[in-house]
C-alpha cells in the first residue's frame, strides 16, 4: 500500500509541504490545478518543481493537469524537465475537466472536444517521449519531424495516471499506468476497477500494470458528524455545489478509527495507493498531514 497527501490549491510554500510530507513518511505529494478556477490556484508542475528541489524520495504528482488546455510539446518538454529535476519521481495525473467552462472558454478549447483532444494528446506525447523523430497528423495537432532531447529519467516515460470519474475508466485501460478518480465510493470503485481491467484485456494490456489508487477528501474529528458539516463546507466552496447529501458517501470522515475502517472498504474495491485530500477549515486542515501519518495510517497497517 501506498499513501500520499495533495499540497494546498493556493500554494503556500509548495516546496516546505512537500519536504514536510517526506518527513512524515508519505509516498506520494500531489498537486492540483486549474488555468482558470473560482479561487486563487497555482500552476501544479511548478509547485513540483519547487517540491523537487528540496526532496530526495518522495513521489511527485499533479492530480491533476488539465490536458485538453495545453499543447503536447510544451507539456512533454515541462514534465520531461521535472523528471530529470526529480531524479525520476515525476507521476503525471491527467484530466480533461469541464465542470468549469470558463477557463476552457478563456483558452479557446470547445469544450466538448476535451475528450479527443486529451486522448490525442497522451499519444502524441508518448511518441515524443520515446522516439528520435516523430510526425504526426492528428486531428488536433500536426507535426513534422520532431524530436525533444532529452528523453525523460524514466523509461519509456514518467508514468500517466488518469483521473477524473466515469469517463476515466477507458482512457485508464487504454493509455494509462495509474487510475485516480475522484468523489468515487468503495462501491463505485470496484465497479470501474473491474471494468479498467476488462477492457486492458481486451486491448492487450497487462491490467496488473496499472496502480489502482483513489483521491479521496479528508477530515478528522472526534464527532463524525462535525467532520461531514467540516468537509461539506469545504468542498461546497469548491466546487460550487452542496455536498450535504453526499459527503459521507465520498469522503473520510472521523475519528482515526472511523476513518480507518472507511480505508479498509476501499482496499477490498482494489485501491492500493491512496491519495488524501485534507479538507475542512484552515485550523483543521493545517495539522492533518502529522495526524494522517501517525494516527490514521497506523491503524490501517502499513504505518
Amino acid at each position: 500500500m501506498k499513501f500520499g497527501i495533495t499540497l494546498k490549491e493556493s500554494g503556500g510554500d509548495p516546496a516546505g509541504q512537500a519536504l514536510r510530507a517526506e518527513n512524515l513518511g508519505f509516498d506520494s505529494v500531489w498537486a492540483g490545478e486549474h488555468v482558470v478556477w473560482r479561487h486563487p490556484i497555482q500552476d501544479s508542475l511548478m509547485q513540483m518543481a519547487a517540491a523537487a528541489a528540496v526532496t530526495e524520495r518522495i513521489e511527485l504528482g499533479t492530480a491533476i493537469v488539465l490536458i485538453p488546455l495545453k499543447h503536447p510539446i510544451l507539456l512533454c518538454k515541462a514534465v520531461t524537465t521535472l523528471d530529470h529535476l526529480s531524479g525520476g519521481r515525476v507521476r503525471f495525473g491527467i484530466g480533461i475537466g469541464g465542470e468549469y467552462p470558463r477557463e476552457f472558454e478563456a483558452m479557446g478549447v470547445p469544450v466538448n472536444e476535451r475528450g479527443p483532444r486529451a486522448n490525442e494528446t497522451i499519444r502524441l506525447m508518448k511518441r515524443l517521449w520515446t522516439e528520435e523523430s516523430v510526425t504526426f497528423s492528428g486531428r488536433f495537432f500536426q507535426i513534422e519531424d520532431v524530436g525533444l532531447e532529452p528523453h525523460p529519467v524514466q523509461k519509456p516515460h514518467p508514468p500517466i495516471f488518469v483521473g477524473g470519474r466515469r469517463k476515466s475508466v477507458r482512457r485508464t485501460a487504454l493509455y494509462g499506468d495509474g487510475w485516480i478518480p475522484y468523489m468515487y465510493s468503495p462501491e463505485l470503485f470496484r465497479e470501474g476497477w473491474q471494468q479498467i481491467r476488462e477492457i486492458a484485456e481486451g486491448a492487450g494490456r497487462d491490467p496488473g500494470e496499472i496502480e489502482p489508487t483513489v483521491w479521496v477528501p479528508v477530515c478528522i474529528d472526534d464527532d463524525y458528524d462535525e467532520a461531514a458539516r467540516m468537509s461539506s463546507r469545504a468542498l461546497g466552496g469548491d466546487y460550487d455545489q452542496s455536498f450535504d447529501s453526499i459527503v459521507r458517501k465520498y469522503a473520510l470522515l472521523g475519528t482515526p478509527e472511523q476513518i480507518a475502517a472507511r480505508m479498509e472498504e476501499y482496499r477490498e474495491a482494489g485501491v492500493e495507493h491512496f491519495i488524501f485530500s485534507p479538507s475542512g477549515p484552515e485550523e483543521v486542515t493545517a495539522e492533518m498531514p502529522e495526524r494522517i501519518a501517525r494516527e490514521v495510517i497506523p491503524l490501517f497497517g502499513w504505518g
